[in-house]
């Protein structure tokens, strides 16, 4: 991987001196009443992520191709609006189009079973996608990149703005 934003967790185990040298002590303790308890401490993050990517180098420049799988070329950056008709070809689920239902939408994204994290101006789209689709280009009708999709259900997907997926990594088409 050349370069990747790091994601900002909802909540992660404490590293502060304080916390790890209380909980520590509080383990002593507990051990003697319950020896298969643990005490941890957790901080809870205030802030939220607005890209879920990365950029990586290929081994070989002649394995990747500059079109989209059954969709062909990109032709460019642009910008969204609900609205407007939007398709990806994922790993997946394929080739799918639907609708920007809405845009700078803040929620909360399971990263695992056990990790959630925040995430802000993102767009909602009623496109079809699935586990395997995440980092699917998002294009417009023209083959414009809109968006990079990185979460989603059935029957709708979520994905950060092109443009700041853009400007945090320093790429460009």
């Amino acid at each position: 991987m050349l370069r990747f934003i790091p994601l900002i967790r909802e909540s992660q185990q404490a590293d502060c001196p304080v916390a790890m040298g209380v909980a520590a002590a509080g383990n002593r303790f507990l051990k003697l009443l319950r020896p298969s308890y643990e005490l941890r401490f957790y901080k809870y993050s205030r802030f939220t992520n607005m890209v879920d990517c990365a950029v990586a180098r290929p081994l070989n420049p002649g394995l990747i191709a500059d079109d989209v799988i059954e969709l062909g070329k990109v032709s460019g950056v642009g910008e969204i609006r609900e609205g407007m008709v939007v398709q990806k070809s994922g790993r997946t689920s394929g080739v799918t189009s639907g609708e920007i239902t809405a845009r700078g939408v803040t929620l909360k994204v399971e990263l695992s079973d056990e990790e959630a994290g925040w995430f802000s101006d993102q767009v909602v789209a009623d496109l079809e996608c699935a586990p395997g689709d995440s980092g699917s280009l998002i294009l417009d009708k023209e083959n414009k990149a809109v968006g990079l999709l990185f979460a989603g259900a059935e029957n709708h997907c979520i994905f950060n703005r092109i443009h700041n997926v853009l400007n945090l990594l320093d790429v460009e088409f």
